[in-house]
């Protein structure tokens, strides 16, 4: 019962975050379901579905088909879309049904690679993860399928950015912003990974001299590419002036170095491990982190912890610490950050005495308690609000 939400909405599962990697990629991805897990994704976490023409799909899948285990159902329904969908490699996407009945996602991705001749990817989703989990399975999983080492060697000042994920917010203009900054400071982008991407674009990520990690559920994708190709990488998010000028440095400085990567902004642990002292915060417990918790930022990790070392270097202020829910936060946390467990711990983390500043989803406000001096800082996420505040 501790897992119920009261106040919050679902948050982006597992299943969502391998559909939205693969959005821009023209597959053929099919979402194993009876149709909610679907809509969950195309009309609440996939801002590009409307108005795009990505070939998502649901699997329809119906009770007599999970107690049968009728593949070869699904896949004619494959067979028949791929007649229309001039598509470069096929996606399957558990839901919960299919973790039940313990549908063979390796044996049936195999099926429709000998069928079709082309590459399948399965994803054994369960729907109990959150997006981030989901992204990282993704990222990893095109890498290691599609990724060789590039012809014609290492493209100098030439930087791929890890992560620009729809689902933390990375829209167009964002992404823009970001891309003008390479290009103000003489660099060059090379792959995007998470949105306005194509597998021959993804294909060319082995010949960047640099990686720019995100969002913290990429920061996997990083460490990979750094074993496999020797590329360096610089994780973080240009929150400031100084912030702004330890990425551009690091990805500089990166140009000239074979597979040393610059620390991870607000980390622990600088090979993006998580990291053991983050609290596990359980409902109706106490906070651990100690008493001098003054700010609270909730959100994706890596923009949270950019945006702590803004506020400590720049604005002064002391005692922040970072609370999140999805788990690649993990990667990026300091002693004293906090797991949320579920809706009761972020509820007793936003009682704590003493806290002054929260910022995070406009959702997350309901749960501050009604006489809390702490001032609220809206800063919406699209894994936690959906299109509320698009």
């Amino acid at each position: 019962m501790g897992k119920i939400l009261y106040y919050l909405p679902p948050l982006s599962p597992d299943y969502s975050g391998v559909a939205s990697v693969f959005h821009d990629l023209g597959a053929l991805t099919v979402i194993h379901d009876a149709s909610g897990c679907t809509g969950t994704y195309t009309g609440y976490d996939e801002p590009r579905w409307f108005g795009s023409k990505s070939p998502t799909f649901c699997s329809g899948l119906r009770e007599m088909d999970a107690i049968m285990g009728d593949d070869e159902k699904l896949l004619k329904k494959i067979e028949a879309a791929l007649v229309h969908i001039n598509a470069p490699c096929v996606v399957i996407i558990g839901s919960p049904v299919p973790m039940v009945v313990g549908f063979d996602f390796t044996g049936f991705a195999a099926l429709v690679e000998k069928r079709t001749g082309l590459p399948c990817f399965a994803f054994p989703a369960t729907g109990l993860a959150y997006y981030d989990t989901g992204q990282k399975a993704a990222y990893l999983a095109i890498a290691k399928k599609f990724l060789n080492a590039g012809e014609g060697g290492i493209l100098p000042n030439t930087v791929n950015i890890l992560g620009a994920s729809v689902l933390d917010g990375f829209d167009d203009g964002k992404l823009d912003s970001l891309i003008a900054l390479l290009h103000g400071e003489g660099l060059h982008t090379g792959a995007v990974w998470g949105m306005r991407s194509s597998l021959e674009g993804l294909r060319q990520t082995p010949q960047a001299a640099v990686n720019w990690v995100v969002t913290a559920a990429a920061l996997p994708l990083a460490q990979h590419l750094r074993e496999q190709f020797g590329t360096p990488f610089v994780a973080g998010l240009p929150l400031g002036d100084q912030e702004t000028r330890r990425i551009i440095t690091g990805l500089r400085a990166a140009n000239n170095t074979e597979g040393e990567s610059a620390a991870v902004t607000g980390t622990a642990n600088s090979d993006g491990a998580a990291n053991p002292a983050a609290n596990q915060f359980p409902p109706g417990g106490e906070f651990s982190g100690g008493n001098d918790m003054r700010v609270l930022l909730t959100g994706e990790g890596l923009f949270c912890a950019s945006l702590r070392a803004q506020m400590e270097a720049e604005q002064g202020l002391a005692a922040v610490r970072i609370g999140s829910f999805f788990t690649e936060a993990r990667a990026v946390f300091n002693a004293g950050d906090i797991v949320f467990t579920s809706e009761d711990s972020l509820t007793n983390v936003l009682a704590h005495d003493g806290l002054e500043l929260v910022a995070g989803d406009p959702l997350f406000r309901d749960l501050l308690p009604p006489d809390s001096p702490a001032r609220f800082i809206e800063i919406p996420h699209r894994a936690v609000s959906g299109r509320l505040y698009a």
